[in-house]
């Protein structure tokens, strides 16, 4: 009869541990897997889905209420698991308001955005990401300020009136990056820098 109830105490245990590290936290889809992680009650609108490493990292648009229809930009990863798919990491933001009061350089500068998703491991971050609004924007380039390597961020349409952009960048060579937005001719309309030592001179709302 003791062996019968350790057999079943140990097979028991084992179940609960195949649940809390295989199944718990496992979800059908990368969508599935992030509206559950970050409690989301209203629908997201996915605008890319991309494949990397043994996940996908999924750019969307969520809302944090039927009366906000301001979007909060959104980047996370997702990984493919025996069990299903788990939410691991990511971020977003909102743009900042403009106004008419507001002189037409500085109305510029608020209509792009950029936020930096830090490394952690089992994800391709980190990622300097961010949205673009004003469509004399064409493209963004990233400098690396320890190296002077320029490389450009791929862009992504989001809706009509949005474009996405990012670049994943090796974290190992530090994070002291410059980010131009420019013209289709190549001419500098707005510039915005990081760098976590001194502080980030960039626009996010906080919200991870």
């Amino acid at each position: 009869m003791k062996k019968m109830f350790w057999s079943i105490a140990i097979c028991a245990a084992g179940l609960a541990c195949f649940y809390i590290f295989f199944i718990d936290g496992t979800y059908r889809t990368p969508v599935q897997a992030i509206e559950q992680a970050r409690h989301l009650d209203e629908p997201i609108e996915i605008v890319q889905e991309i494949e990397k490493g043994n996940g996908e990292m999924v750019f969307y648009l969520r809302y944090i209420n039927r009366r906000n229809t301001k979007p909060v930009i959104s980047a996370d990863y997702t990984e493919r698991t025996l069990m299903g798919w788990r939410w691991v990491s990511g971020g977003g933001h909102t743009l900042m308001e403009t106004d008419d009061a507001m002189s037409p350089q500085a109305k510029l500068d608020m209509e792009w955005s950029a936020q930096w998703i830090p490394g952690e491991d089992g994800t391709p971050f980190p990622m300097l990401f961010g949205a673009v609004v004003n469509p004399d924007i064409a493209k963004v380039e990233v400098t690396d300020v320890k190296t002077g390597t320029t490389k450009p961020a791929k862009m992504i349409n989001a809706r009509p009136d949005m474009r996405i952009w990012y670049l994943l960048v090796d974290g190992s060579r530090g994070n002291d990056y410059t980010m131009q937005a420019l013209s289709e001719y190549g001419h500098v309309l707005s510039t915005q820098q990081w760098n976590p030592n001194n502080g980030p001179e960039i626009r996010e709302d906080g919200i991870k």
